[in-house]
């Protein structure tokens, strides 16, 4: 499979192409900063990783990127959209209303939900050209509804956001005859021991890569009219 993933510079993002290419797949990692680990990686596997500087903020980027691309590429096989950023914390003591730093939340939201909308709509002619397609846009178990906690607003709700994008597309897709078989997850990868997860986190972001892969590779079983799943492939609370 040919596998674009954003946001692969650090995080989950390096342990997907980490995990992918040892599976033999052939993975498209994106990145504004492509880090330390990117440039040993492609030394190791060559050809099977491609690196591509994009930026998910900046429509201009992904159009230079997706260029690029198709210079290499006649069709891939999926995106995993994982770039994501997350800017509060929970010490913040402040009115979450009041306090609210807008131009905060406008990033949050330009990258986390406009992001994946973009790359989608450069990419998904590439995708559609694929032999086993997949779209991942990596949620969080903070995209749903309940009654307690005021932290993570921004992020929350842009997940949230993402969530219902994931859903209307995975149904437009889901009717049509031609694209039926397109596989569309919105997956939790867990509190992870990142950049963005510190605060919570319990487990090394190459276990739920490990996961994404199993879903990537159908080697799990998911049979659900709303895929918000977690990296076990085991339903979300909705």
């Amino acid at each position: 499979m040919v596998i674009l993933v954003t946001g692969a510079n650090r995080g989950l993002g390096i342990e997907l192409v980490k995990e992918g290419l040892k599976r033999g797949h052939t993975v498209i990692a994106t990145y504004r900063n492509p880090g330390d680990d990117l440039p040993r990686l492609k030394e190791e596997y060559q050809d099977r990783l491609v690196m591509q500087v994009m930026d998910v903020e900046d429509f201009a980027s992904i159009s230079s990127a997706y260029d690029s691309l198709c210079g290499k590429f006649n069709a891939i096989d999926g995106v995993v959209n994982n770039a994501a950023v997350l800017y509060e914390t929970k010490a913040f003591k402040g009115d979450p209303i009041v306090d609210m730093d807008l131009d905060m939340f406008h990033k949050t939201f330009e990258i986390n939900i406009h992001g994946p909308v973009m790359v989608l709509k450069k990419f998904m002619p590439l995708i559609y050209k694929g032999s086993d397609r997949c779209i991942v846009n990596i949620s969080t178990e903070g995209a749903k509804l309940k009654t307690e906690g005021s932290h993570y607003i921004a992020y929350s709700a842009s997940k949230i956001a993402l969530n219902l994008y994931t859903q209307k597309i995975r149904n437009y897709l889901s009717a049509r005859e031609d694209t039926k078989d397109i596989r569309v997850y919105m997956i939790h990868p867990g509190r992870m021991f990142t950049v963005m997860g510190v605060e919570n986190a319990q487990i090394q972001p190459g276990e739920p890569a490990f996961g994404i892969w199993d879903i990537i590779e159908k080697k799990k079983k998911i049979d659900l009219d709303i895929p918000f799943i977690n990296y076990k492939a085991e339903q979300m609370p909705l």
